[in-house]
């Protein structure tokens, strides 16, 4: 792409003063009024010719394959030319949404070579893509300006911000910070025997083994070890419901915020953690597995759910599910529903989940529901909203004690509360040993 610069346009706007004094004064020398704009384009043609063309740039793009929700990410840019020159050229980064495109920067090429930090910020979750890199300079007599696009589509995941993870959770797994990678096992939790011990007073009575007791003569106590490579399954619920908006965010994005600090502390805790994503259909899923890396690979799986616009269907998806865990997991399912009709298909399914499979049934609180129930009416309107606010909430609650006495466990929490109330909820049942 070529253009005249703002010093070609001001030479030829200088040429209009001289072109209507010779044609009002002399009108047989009009021909000499083509002269000077004939030198101009010229000038740019000599200009052009000795400019860098597009062709000369080599580009090379350094970008990662995470970019986290608010925070500003660097880009590297390798620029090179085929011949060692100076040249100062701006660059401009395209990219599409939720991928926010910063202002463009100056670069100098010195020696024909450069590398230039350009930044980009994730608006939110989800799925971006860099089109390409936009290049502007100009020529040496500073008449035209070339622009020139080379195209990347590179895809990156945006995934909730999880720097301050480890500060946020570290309060649960606290006892671990000193033990480092060595491994040790916690006496007197889980459900794996460890050892015999004598029995001393602020033990629990129900650990004494009695029939050891009798034959030492003495009371023994059963001290177990902390239970580890318990699987946790994280379904996300995608469809329309989920797409609500809770304090400006949406549900899933309070969910996906929510699993990603329990899988934080489930891999410390040596469990292994997959995800899976469902709507109308089982669209995704990622096998479980542990460590730091695994960790990286949920982030990206989660950056990836998208919201969907189809109502859920809990069947085929909860089915699907089951058919891919090889074995007895704590199943985290983080869902929406309106009342208790369209709950129906939903507690169907999970009546069959629980009989194989620990279940934890995640909703969240509806702020507006509540303040509309509580509120006093002024009017008759606002009568109205407080009664269908009212029955809405009885409804849920109606689900949510059919869901307890199906066997899972039932958690409805506020956005802000969530991430507690469910990391507690799982350290509670790996103390119980119900895994």
């Amino acid at each position: 792409m070529i253009r005249p610069t703002f010093r070609a346009l001001a030479f030829f706007a200088s040429c209009v003063p001289l072109t209507a004094f010779l044609t009002s004064h002399s009108p047989e020398l009009w021909p000499l009024t083509l002269i000077p704009p004939a030198i101009i384009l010229s000038l740019m043609a000599v200009d052009y010719s000795l400019a860098v063309k597009p062709k000369n740039f080599l580009v090379d793009l350094t970008a990662p394959n995470l970019v986290y929700v608010g925070v500003p990410t660097e880009v590297a840019i390798s620029l090179e030319l085929d011949s060692p020159q100076e040249l100062t050229c701006e660059t401009f980064l395209e990219a599409t949404s939720p991928l926010k495109r910063l202002d463009p920067i100056e670069t100098f090429l010195k020696e024909g070579k450069a590398v230039v930090t350009l930044k980009i910020l994730g608006q939110r979750r989800g799925l971006g893509k860099l089109e390409a890199l936009w290049l502007g300079w100009g020529g040496p007599l500073g008449l035209i300006a070339l622009k020139a696009k080379t195209p990347f589509s590179r895809d990156l995941a945006i995934a909730q911000n999880t720097r301050r993870l480890y500060q946020e959770t570290l309060k649960f797994v606290s006892r671990e910070a000193p033990l480092g990678v060595k491994p040790f096992p916690f006496r007197g939790e889980g459900s794996e025997f460890e050892c015999l011990t004598d029995f001393v007073s602020g033990m629990d009575p129900r650990r004494v083994d009695w029939k050891r007791s009798g034959r030492h003569r003495k009371l023994l106590a059963r001290e177990f070890s902390e239970e580890r490579n318990n699987l946790i399954v994280f379904g996300f619920d995608t469809g329309r419901l989920s797409r609500e908006p809770v304090g400006g965010v949406t549900k899933l994005d309070h969910f996906v915020a929510s699993a990603l600090r329990l899988a934080f502390v489930g891999l410390r805790a040596g469990d292994l953690v997959g995800a899976c994503g469902y709507d109308i259909r089982f669209h995704s899923f990622l096998k479980p597995g542990r460590g730091p890396k695994h960790f990286a690979r949920l982030e990206t799986f989660t950056a990836a759910l998208a919201y969907g616009l189809e109502e859920t269907n809990h069947t085929l998806a909860l089915a699907e599910l089951t058919g891919r865990l090889p074995r007895r997991a704590l199943i985290v399912l983080f869902t929406e529903f309106i009342d208790e009709v369209s709950a129906e298909l939903l507690l169907d399914s999970l009546a069959l989940l629980t009989q194989r499979h620990m279940v934890i049934f995640v909703t969240l609180v509806d702020p507006l529901l509540r303040s509309l129930s509580r509120d006093r009416p002024t009017n008759f309107q606002s009568l109205a909203a407080a009664v269908l606010a009212d029955s809405f909430v009885k409804n849920r609650e109606i689900v949510l004690n059919r869901v307890r006495r199906l066997g899972a466990h039932c958690l409805n929490a506020t956005s802000a509360d969530l991430t507690g109330a469910l990391i507690n909820r799982y350290l509670k049942i790996k103390r119980r040993g119900e895994l």
